[in-house]
């Protein structure tokens, strides 16, 4: 595919930051910090929300917003496949001018329907289209990056759009929180505005690009073998006959059903353990936050020496180990504190790395496949906090630990026995052949 954007020079000695250089991959990463940060304006106050204006059991006001996720989940195998059919460029903008109409409607809906019967209603279509335009948004911003650069500076832009998204996940709830929109109808306003600027920044920068062009159309296959590959059921079939992303994708389901218990469940044995536990659980969660970002360093050294499927095979191991190890120790915070600070250090070199592993997996004509059918490791932060749940309603809060332990040693076990060993580590911006 011929992609009119700026290839990077390896040996530049500006190092990882150089990326910056090519104006998609600026404006990529800037979307990435900034749309996350409005986001993270609405997203976590939509309970709090609707519990003020809605009435109706917390299961319901749940299930509503859930919806979004739900939506995320549904569409993001299938936005990757049209990436792939119709072109990037189209995929991206109707995700990014879509998610700024919703945020709009969400807007008048709180406005004009808010105490009506249809204003539930309305608003859990809303937010399960929301969940729909994000993953058609978010995916292929993924793809852009890795189609703009060549393969040795993937890593480190992976790498720092984790970090980034980090970020902006942390500081968007209490900067809503500090201005006061914070589950508020501006907070809707400032989050369509912001993607719609975005959409138009992607329009202009794409235009004339080799990203509006489908991949079926560069491909001559005179069998069709290349056609019937890019539709949804031959995309499942090679998706399907794929035993190492198959793998990839469980073992991340697996990490992610597991970790998601620090933002959740985790509450419950706090608030629960200490007079201040619920203050407590906040200063967890910003050490969780500090610590990803914090900890990027070392983990990127790691990275580096190691190939991605042993950074992948350790991190694993680190969160295993520490979790199965936890319920010897005393529930203390300094406890705690340190269990938070290694499982973010897990988290890293797990994360930004399956990202990694998936590109070199995918063709370069399936890349939008590929990474929108990574959207399926979500499964485990939608089923983590019932699965936690249970786990705390039936045993002692120690297992809630153990639970953890063990679903870290089967992604361990999964990755293991499915991801093929790469001779090529991540070398990072080194100019000399490995």
């Amino acid at each position: 595919m011929s992609v009119e954007t700026k290839v990077e020079d390896p040996a530049d000695p500006a190092g990882d930051f150089s990326v910056y250089r090519n104006p998609l991959v600026s404006v990529t990463m800037a979307s990435t910090f900034f749309l996350k940060l409005v986001s993270f304006l609405c997203i976590p106050f939509m309970t709090i929300y609707l519990s003020k204006n809605v009435d109706a059991p917390p299961y319901v006001i749940g299930v509503i917003v859930g919806l979004s996720q739900i939506g995320s989940l549904t569409a993001g195998f299938f936005s990757g496949v049209l990436a792939d059919r119709v072109g990037k460029r189209l995929v991206l903008l109707v995700g990014l001018f879509g998610s700024a109409l919703v945020f709009l409607l969400f807007f008048l809906t709180a406005t004009f329907l808010k105490g009506s019967s249809a204003f539930p209603v309305v608003f859990g279509l809303l937010n399960a289209c929301s969940g729909v335009m994000s993953a058609f948004f978010w995916p292929v911003t993924q793809v852009l990056m890795a189609d703009s650069l060549p393969k040795e500076r993937r890593p480190a832009v992976f790498r720092h759009r984790y970090v980034l998204t980090n970020f902006a996940v942390g500081i968007g709830p209490p900067v809503g929180a500090f201005l006061g929109i914070a589950s508020a109808r501006a907070a809707f306003v400032i989050s369509g505005c912001s993607y719609l600027v975005f959409a138009v920044a992607f329009w202009r920068l794409t235009r004339g690009t080799g990203f509006g062009v489908s991949e079926v159309s560069e491909v001559s296959d005179s069998s069709g073998e290349a056609s019937q590959r890019r539709s949804f059921g031959g995309a499942l079939k090679v998706l399907g006959a794929d035993r190492v992303f198959r793998g990839l994708t469980l073992s991340m389901i697996l990490f992610t059903l597991a970790y998601c218990q620090i933002e959740t469940n985790l509450s419950a044995i706090v608030s629960g353990g200490f007079a201040d536990g619920v203050r407590f659980f906040s200063i967890l969660l910003t050490v969780n936050a500090v610590a990803v970002i914090v900890l990027q360093p070392p983990a990127t050294m790691i990275s580096r020496r190691l190939s991605p499927r042993r950074t992948i095979l350790l991190g694993n191991a680190l969160f295993a180990v520490v979790c199965l190890l936890f319920p010897v120790a005393e529930f203390g915070k300094t406890g705690l504190v340190a269990l938070v600070v290694l499982v973010s250090m897990a988290e890293v070199l797990v994360v930004p790395t399956v990202s990694v592993v998936a590109d070199e997996l995918a063709p370069p004509s399936m890349r939008g496949t590929y990474f929108g059918a990574a959207t399926l490791r979500n499964l485990g932060l939608g089923a983590g906090p019932a699965a936690g749940g249970l786990v705390l309603a039936s045993f002692d809060r120690g297992l809630l630990f153990v639970f953890m332990g063990l679903c870290g040693v089967a992604a361990w076990a999964v990755i293991l026995f499915t991801l093929r060993e790469n001779s090529g580590a991540d070398t990072g911006p080194s100019p000399e052949p490995v």
